[in-house]
């Protein structure tokens, strides 16, 4: 009978009460660990679906105790003492190395690649819906270029979302180190862009969190960063240090409480690991030098000639760009923009038209996936799912001004019993212009 996962270790996101416990993975069992009498105690659970633990981000609020998929929305509780999964999400990998973070009780994501593509905005796990929905910003956000595989840090109302990963843009093939530092504030709800990196690391750099920035691996030294200070300290390793245990691309474990650093070392008498407490202040020794983590941007202010030659170059490119802009039609994550005016749509409606663009029609087994209410009776989401259809076709009837239907329904050529849904032939102008970029 299999009771336990894979042996691996999880470090703990958020505390049962963060004034008493830590949890982990240790040699198959959760572990919670008292941080003020350091007792350990193992509490057995089991894992019928066998999921890899190396693939999902363990995460605990409330006394409640999550794993969420690195790659897709895959969400798992523990609940009496069995993993259940409680999420309604399509293991869409489109979420690979995205930041996920907690914020009000309420677990968050933001970036994440998927099909030579990354994700720019943020998504929220609605506990009661059991699904992941878009977290819309404040129109007058910064647009970031997203990323993925990089390092959160959050204090207070404030998540600054740093290194990691971006597609190549001439390449979309290829991945480059991100130098963009973003930060994203709830109280405002926007992205606020902070500056350009001089120094890059990624997740699997990561060694230690703590109230004011984070320690990454680099070579021989260490390097803490603090954000919010705009600085690097650089410091040599000590013997221990040396010995320190980098979990590539796995989940960092070491963890920060009582001003002290739970660390994961290999011992040198026999190579196994073993955890050691290590006082913040005598964990940073040697130091080397110190730097800025981020240029900040400037404003260059040319001669009166230059400035001429870039004002004529500016209005030109502006009329270009809006001559086609004009015509350019893009389906993003907010909605339709059609003459240069966004016209909202659901989180379902966004889903609905990106999986009907691709495929170019529909089935009504599809669009039930996308509207259904579990809750509720087949007949009743028979009725959701046509008042959705509904009130869709007039949305593109309106947006795109036109005296015909956009949605028409027809059965299918495999099996008659199976309705499609699809765009009327003369609606196909439209999205042939149409360019998806979620």
């Amino acid at each position: 009978m299999i009771l336990f996962f894979q042996t691996i270790f999880i470090s703990l996101i958020s505390f049962l009460n963060p004034h008493e416990h830590v949890y982990y993975i240790d040699n198959s069992q959760l572990i919670r660990r008292n941080i003020n009498t350091e007792n350990i105690e193992v509490l057995d659970f089991k894992n019928p679906d066998m999921i890899s633990l190396d693939n999902y981000e363990l995460m605990v609020k409330n006394s409640d105790i999550f794993f969420i998929s690195r790659n897709s929305g895959i969400v798992y509780k523990l609940e009496n003492n069995s993993l259940t999964r409680i999420d309604k999400s399509l293991d869409n990998r489109l979420l690979g190395g995205s930041y996920i973070f907690s914020h009000n009780d309420t677990i968050f994501r933001y970036g994440g690649y998927g099909f030579w593509s990354q994700r720019n905005f943020m998504i929220y796990f609605d506990e009661n819906f059991k699904e992941w929905e878009f977290y819309p910003t404040n129109p007058e956000s910064y647009e970031p270029d997203g990323s993925y595989k990089g390092i959160y840090f959050k204090s207070d109302s404030e998540v600054y979302f740093i290194g990691g990963q971006s597609i190549d843009k001439q390449n979309k093939l290829k991945s480059k180190n991100s130098t963009e530092l973003i930060k994203f504030d709830f109280n405002t709800n926007k992205f606020e862009y902070v500056g350009k990196l001089n120094f890059h690391f990624n997740y699997s750099s990561l060694i230690v969190k703590d109230d004011l920035g984070f320690a990454v691996n680099s070579g021989t030294q260490i390097a803490y960063v603090n954000p919010k200070e705009n600085s690097i300290q650089f410091y040599n390793k000590t013997s221990q240090q040396l010995n320190l245990r980098i979990h590539e691309g796995l989940q960092n474990q070491n963890k920060y409480y009582n001003d002290n650093y739970l660390i994961e070392i290999f011992r040198n008498s026999d190579l196994a690991n073993e955890k050691v407490i290590i006082s913040k202040s005598n964990f940073y020794n040697n130091k080397t030098s110190e730097t800025k983590l981020y240029k900040n941007s400037f404003i260059y202010i040319p001669s009166l000639s230059s400035l001429l030659i870039l004002l004529f170059i500016l209005f030109s490119t502006i009329y270009v760009i809006d001559r086609i802009r004009l015509n350019q039609i893009i389906l993003n994550s907010k909605g339709i923009v059609y003459r240069r005016i966004l016209n909202s749509l659901s989180f379902k409606e966004i889903n609905f038209m990106n999986q009907i663009i691709k495929e170019s029609f529909i089935s009504t087994k599809s669009v039930l996936k996308i509207v259904e209410n579990t809750n509720l009776s087949y007949p009743h989401n028979i009725k959701i799912k046509d008042q959705f259809i509904k009130e869709l076709n007039l949305k593109l009837k309106t947006i795109f001004n036109t005296d015909y239907t956009p949605l028409e329904v027809r059965s299918s050529k495999i099996d008659a019993r199976i309705k499609e849904h699809f765009f009327n032939k003369n609606f196909n102008k439209f999205i042939k212009r149409l360019s998806v970029r979620i």
